[in-house]
């Protein structure tokens, strides 16, 4: 199951390395919504987060949310908070949507890292569609359903097992698989 490998594993997107990710060629992210960069249907942004998304945007990276989230309401309203274009009822990890979001951003899927928490839909959907991946933990495991916590913790298991030799382009933030 080597396709659920991510790029790159760090701790949340503020210690995402854009260093790293510039060289290699990353100029956007597509990022999930609930617990990548909001906590699940709570449509609050964290300050430092949203501090983080300010100083990404004045770097020159594009961005865009594809989530998930069948809920409309909840979407639009991410949508005015973040000020950023969100994607909601993607079904990921199907491409449709992730390739809307790929045309969207005017960049290639090899330009592109997918961000998220899971990686059976956000690291899966990005590596399927040729994109770097970012796996990130969740920013909240508590408001998370029995079915979701016990998939996570298979993920993170799996994920663990896979990453027995990596690069850190980052100390204690980051690692990057071997290509």
């Amino acid at each position: 199951m080597a396709f659920l490998k991510p790029t790159w594993v760090v701790t949340g997107v503020l210690t995402i390395d854009l260093d790293a990710v510039q060289a290699d060629g990353v100029k956007g992210f597509i990022f999930d919504l609930d617990n990548t960069i909001m906590a699940p249907n709570s449509a609050l942004l964290e300050n430092d987060i949203d501090a983080w998304l300010k100083k990404i945007h004045a770097l020159g990276f594009k961005t865009i949310v594809v989530s998930n989230n069948p809920l409309s309401f909840y979407t639009k309203k991410a949508e005015e908070i973040l000020k950023i274009p969100v994607i909601g009822n993607a079904g990921k990890p199907r491409r449709r949507m992730l390739r809307k979001a790929l045309e969207l951003l005017g960049l290639q899927a090899d330009q592109v890292a997918v961000v998220g928490d899971r990686p059976l839909t956000d690291i899966w959907g990005g590596q399927r569609l040729g994109c770097k991946t970012i796996l990130v933990d969740p920013l909240t495991k508590t408001q998370e359903n029995r079915v979701v916590q016990v998939l996570r913790k298979i993920e993170r298991q799996f994920i663990a097992s896979s990453h027995r030799q990596v690069q850190h382009p980052h100390p204690h933030h980051s690692q990057k698989r071997d290509p």
